[in-house]
């Protein structure tokens, strides 16, 4: 009874860790708070993860100590990380170690260890390790290298998207000047995070918001007014946004959203928020009255026979109804439909 309780409860903290580690930032937050969630919840005397190939130095690395406990020294975990390098794995593929085997341990106030390989999915490569180890003896249970293999998952997948939210932004930024990403990052943007929200079993939505008449304000206004617009826009609107939120320039006068852990509640409430704001900004053109704005939100939900391509394609189709949907209405509008799961 107790071990099924213990296992009931691991599985609850696998679910409330990566939802947690989904809205951090950075991967260096992800993995910090990563092992310190694990090192809180099985009260281990140290935790240690490194991301990074074997046999080359890590291009990540953090440790939980418990109380009173010093962190550990750069050669130590070195020496410890290629003792479990030889360990023989479990039946569950954990690497258990004990001081008695490898002396190393003693040297950084433990008794047993427990690693276990972080693999990169795309490559079928070890990506990372993670380790968790005791100052007293400890019999290792299978439910315990279930929970640091999970939870290591969801780190390197954390740190993994992460990266390539932070390439995205260095290398498809189309203006400076708004932080804006540029439309030829879109799908890509949207199928990584698709690809991550199914994996966790999490929402992703997507809102695009327009200026209401954008192509009549561009034969009006001209191209350099309606961008310096844009540009007054992009710039409140990124102080409404998360950090994980993604903005790209969908059109000349549409700014698209991707909006990770996020209903269509949450993609509702930030769209009239973004519309609100952008109802305070005054054109830059002489005369220029405040513009009206639409927006169209949808929720992705992943479906058993839709692969992440389907779900982006669908996602995409149903923004750019609603649009549609919204002109049809006159404008100043949002507009919201869900992908619902069969």
């Amino acid at each position: 009874m107790t071990d099924s309780a213990d296992t009931m409860r691991d599985l609850a903290k696998i679910s409330e860790i990566s939802r947690a580690l989904f809205r951090l930032p950075s991967a260096r937050a992800i993995l910090s708070a990563g092992i310190n969630e694990i090192g809180t919840h099985l009260k281990v005397t140290r935790c240690i993860a490194v991301i990074g190939p074997p046999g080359k130095p890590p291009q990540l690395a953090s440790e939980f100590c418990a109380s009173s406990v010093e962190p550990a020294t750069g050669g130590l975990l070195l020496r410890l990380f290629n003792q479990l390098d030889r360990a023989a794995p479990d039946p569950l593929g954990g690497l258990p170690l004990d001081a008695a085997a490898a002396p190393v341990l003693r040297e950084l106030g433990l008794e047993t260890v427990l690693g276990v390989g972080l693999m990169d999915r795309e490559t079928q490569s070890q990506a990372g390790m993670l380790v968790a180890g005791y100052a007293t003896a400890h019999q290792w249970r299978p439910q315990e290298t279930y929970f640091l293999q999970a939870i290591g998952d969801q780190i390197l997948l954390g740190v993994n998207h992460t990266r390539l939210r932070t390439l995205a932004r260095t290398v498809g930024v189309a203006d400076e000047k708004t932080g804006l990403l540029a439309r030829s990052s879109y799908q890509e943007c949207l199928l990584s995070e698709a690809q991550r929200a199914k994996s966790n079993g999490i929402a992703l939505a997507l809102a695009l918001v327009q200026i209401d008449g954008g192509s009549e304000v561009l034969r009006q206004q001209g191209e350099i007014q309606l961008e310096r617009y844009v540009e007054q826009l992009a710039r409140a609107f990124q102080a409404l946004i998360r950090q994980t939120d993604l903005a790209i320039k969908y059109t000349a006068w549409t700014i698209a959203f991707i909006l990770p852990d996020t209903g269509l509640g949450g993609a509702q409430i930030l769209a009239e928020k973004l519309r609100k704001a952008a109802a305070q900004i005054a054109p830059p053109w002489n005369g220029g009255s405040p513009l009206s704005f639409s927006a169209s939100v949808a929720e992705a939900v992943a479906r058993p026979d839709y692969d992440s391509e389907d779900i982006v394609t669908e996602l995409i189709n149903r923004v750019e109804a609603g649009l549609a949907e919204a002109h049809s209405r006159g404008g100043d509008a949002v507009i919201s439909s869900r992908l619902r799961g069969s």
